[in-house]
């Protein structure tokens, strides 16, 4: 049972059967609109970043169409169409700033609710991780979906669970805003599955023993409470768990990532052991990691290749799993016949080009306006003449059919527009010996500290050698040595049962 897609959750989700997931456990993106396909600076609850991305245009519209279409068939639907369209008033009918964002915003998570609806079995549960910016209006969403029978009052709703902690931040005129909103939805009010967790009782808690008074010399009074310090009790749903900063050992490098410990915590109190739990936007698989170390099997859902790869190696360093042995992947391609669907299927024609540029190091580019690219990467490069340190960048475009000399005349033009140091144009099908010959004529670029000089415009046809052996590339693709950073290695799991065994040596 244990899954990773790639692609659109929204249309994966459509394809699964219903009832059939215990627990959903997500956090899905805020400041990262449809075009969630490369990293975006974590910024959650700044109203700027999220107007940047969110957008009340022709895929938000649709978005809203295709929901009151299903409307007159689905009451979920149904019952999400009404609660958009009373929000269509609180936000004014917007269509740019904070409120038009906002009603973009609920466009793109509203369906997606729905489906998690359909897919949890009665006695399932739902956590959804998110910001205090957006929070009310997405637990509106939810009571209007998962108490959509009940008119009389709301039975699904658990917890709004504050997770609190702390980091570093500069002056504000504010309160530093130092939590985000976790809303606990159970599928069914008797059914649902609820472990209690517990936590320590405070150091002065009359529950905790007999107090003892003491006067001091100095005339004040010490009170200390005695007894039994193991008794813990029902635990709150504030939750103080640290932050993950950037020196902690679980960091991976991804901007959003989250402690395994707040996830753990989710799938402790609301799954047992052999359950299944899913996370439709599971990132660098925080979910996915603490689903696996607790015995339970799962699900996870992206649509950027630059989480899935964070995944595949974090799975295998805490766990020594390896994909399409241990896991499945779908929607990732493994051979040429798999990259051949993926070019085939106009949906997920973007999801090969994103892969493409991935393995060449790049992040992926918006998928329409790129500016005839659809990889960006940069680099520091020293200036010998001025001494100095300038951040240098690196494109790539994808094609897919047979390449054209004036694709590559176009590909030189943006490089050159673009101010790019090199660019490497990627294929399915073999370049010519024209194309070679314009790119040596573009000359090179010098790394100074390396003395090494590198291609201006580069090639790579995508064959099945690259997935006998993905290394191969090192030696097509010549880039400064640092252009790739080495990847930050998790902490390996261990077993209750290992940790016995290491104790006893």
């Amino acid at each position: 049972m244990n899954k990773l897609y790639f692609g659109d959750n929204l249309t994966i989700m459509r394809e699964m059967e219903d009832g059939f997931v215990d627990l959903i456990a997500t956090d899905p993106p805020f400041n990262s609109g449809r075009n969630y396909n490369a990293f975006f600076t974590e910024s959650k609850a700044q109203s700027k970043a999220f107007t940047d991305i969110w957008q009340w245009d022709t895929v938000a519209q649709d978005a809203r169409t295709d929901i009151a279409q299903r409307a007159q068939a689905s009451d979920t639907y149904k019952a999400l169409d009404t609660c958009l369209k009373g929000y269509d008033l609180v936000l004014q009918n917007a269509v740019s700033g904070n409120k038009g964002a906002m009603r973009a915003y609920l466009a793109f998570m509203g369906p997606r609710l729905a489906e998690m609806h359909r897919l949890l079995r009665d006695t399932g549960s739902i956590y959804l991780h998110c910001d205090p910016t957006a929070s009310h209006y997405l637990k509106g969403v939810m009571d209007a979906i998962w108490d959509q029978k009940n008119r009389k009052k709301n039975e699904h709703f658990r917890n709004e669970i504050v997770w609190s902690y702390q980091r570093w931040t500069g002056a504000t005129k504010h309160f530093q805003r130092m939590h985000d909103i976790i809303l606990f939805y159970g599928q069914d009010n008797k059914l649902s599955k609820f472990n209690m967790l517990t936590e320590p009782y405070s150091e002065k808690s009359k529950h905790k023993g007999k107090r003892h008074t003491t006067f001091l010399d100095d005339g004040s009074i010490e009170q200390v409470y005695t007894g039994d310090s193991s008794r813990e009790k029902a635990m709150r749903d504030v939750w103080e768990i640290s932050y993950l900063n950037s020196q902690d050992k679980e960091r991976l490098g991804y901007p959003t990532q989250k402690p395994l410990a707040l996830y753990e915590r989710m799938i402790k109190a609301s799954s047992n052991e052999g359950n299944l739990v899913m996370d439709p936007f599971c990132g660098c698989g925080t979910t996915i990691d603490a689903a696996h170390t607790l015995n339970r099997h799962w699900i996870g859902i992206d649509l950027t290749v630059i989480s899935l790869d964070p995944i595949g190696y974090r799975m295998y360093d805490r766990h020594g799993l390896l994909p399409h042995k241990d896991f499945d992947i779908d929607g990732y391609p493994t051979n040429m016949q798999e990259v051949h669907k993926l070019v085939r299927d106009e949906k997920k024609y973007h999801d090969f080009s994103n892969w493409a540029v991935t393995r060449v190091g790049l992040k992926p580019t918006a998928n329409v306006g790129d500016g005839g690219k659809d990889g960006v990467g940069h680099f520091m490069l020293w200036e010998p003449d001025s001494d100095t340190e300038t951040e240098r960048r690196i494109i790539a475009e994808v094609k897919t059919g047979k390449p054209t000399i004036a694709q590559v005349r176009a590909f030189r033009d943006v490089i050159n527009s673009q101010n790019a140091v090199a660019g490497i144009f990627i294929t399915l099908e073999p370049v010519t010996a024209g194309m070679r010959q314009l790119a040596a004529d573009m000359g090179t670029f010098k790394h100074t500290e390396s003395g090494n000089s590198y291609p201006k415009l580069q090639f790579w046809q995508i064959d099945d050698a690259y997935f006998d052996n993905p290394d191969t590339l090192k030696q097509i693709i010549r880039l400064p040595r640092q252009w790739i950073q080495p990847r930050k290695k998790s902490e390996r799991h261990s077993t209750a049962q290992q940790i016995m065994l290491l104790t006893d040596n």
